[in-house]
């Protein structure tokens, strides 16, 4: 079991970490058998060298993000947040406009480490707010994972 502070301060770190798009420290946060999801996206990674590619390839995808956390609750086994993140889409084909969309993580720990996130960042919203389709954006996603 981890305590309710180290719980705090892992994500406090996770974010901050992910703010500044280094993957290298988030995988130091991470227990090495992490889970890694993304509802919205259909992403799912487990692993540290699985993780590394899916986080490498989202800052690629949002090569500015940046999260505010919000709110936070917790038991003895998840922490969930609520929080903000800005972002501007990488498309090869426009130009889009930094925006900020609401975002909700659910982080579940192991070994003082967090063991697995669930990032909820809605595609759709993504989509509308860049002023960009769906297929646009997966277009997006699939020229970075050509790299």
């Amino acid at each position: 079991m981890t305590n309710h502070s180290t719980m705090i301060s892992l994500v406090a770190n996770l974010a901050k970490v992910k703010s500044e798009q280094d993957t290298t420290a988030a995988l130091e946060i991470y227990h090495p058998e992490v889970e890694l999801q993304s509802p919205g996206f259909g992403a799912l990674a487990k692993g540290g060298k699985e993780v590394r590619q899916q986080l490498n390839l989202f800052f690629g995808l949002f090569p500015d993000y940046e999260v505010t956390l919000t709110q936070q609750a917790l038991n003895d086994e998840v922490l969930l947040a609520t929080g903000v993140a800005a972002i501007t889409l990488n498309s090869p084909t426009k130009t889009c406009p930094r925006i900020q969309v609401p975002v909700f993580m659910e982080f579940h720990f192991l070994d003082e480490k967090i063991s697995k996130e669930v990032f909820f960042l809605d595609a759709g919203m993504v989509c509308r707010k860049s002023g960009v389709s769906v297929d646009e954006l997966s277009a997006a996603i699939q020229a970075l994972q050509s790299i």
